[in-house]
């Protein structure tokens, strides 16, 4: 079993950001932290940040055991809990025989399934990139320039999951190139 790197929490922190505060996800999902979801049952204004009465009638009506705002402590918590579930899932993925993942690469796959959920990585696109025995570092033997070119375009099609964040899916398609001896030369939605 694999773990998530402290690279690659730093990697999620930064694309998730820090807020102390309860805020409203660009979905109106109440979240705190490092994008810790509250619930799923209440929405609000997408991207504000609630107001102090609608934190704690949220804490009141949902039987919270902390209010706004957290601690930092309380949001390493979360983000420690719920990318948990996110390592859960990438671990539970099956690989060609013989392959596995470098640490880089479960990383990007850590981050992809933590912001877009468990399902992103049943898509065609990503089941279609870990089928593709070349992309992993285990594989033997040299990449003809046609067989690198199709671990790009297959890192690239991936990764092309929500088109609002297409500046984090492109950095997570960077790091999952990053020591693989390919690169991530098309960007994402460009193919």
């Amino acid at each position: 079993m694999a773990n998530l790197s402290a690279n690659g929490a730093t990697f999620m922190k930064g694309h998730e950001g820090l807020n102390l505060k309860f805020y409203a996800d660009p979905k109106g999902f109440p979240t705190v932290g490092y994008g810790h979801l509250i619930t799923k049952s209440k929405t609000y204004t997408a991207n504000t940040t609630l107001t102090q009465a609608q934190a704690d009638a949220l804490s009141k009506s949902l039987g919270l055991s902390y209010t706004s705002p957290i601690t930092q402590s309380q949001a390493n918590t979360f983000f420690t809990n719920d990318t948990a579930s996110a390592v859960s899932s990438v671990n539970k993925v099956a690989l060609p025989a013989g392959m596995s993942l470098s640490q880089n690469q479960f990383d990007a796959l850590v981050s992809l399934t933590f912001n877009a959920g468990s399902g992103v990585l049943s898509t065609d696109d990503v089941v279609a990139l870990l089928a593709y025995k070349l992309i992993y570092p285990s594989f033997q033997g040299p990449r003809s320039t046609q067989e690198l070119d199709n671990c790009s375009k297959l890192v690239s099609k991936a990764f092309s999951y929500d088109r609002s964040l297409q500046r984090r899916r492109n950095e997570e398609a960077e790091l999952f190139c990053k020591g693989s001896g390919y690169t991530h030369k098309y960007p994402v939605y460009t193919l």
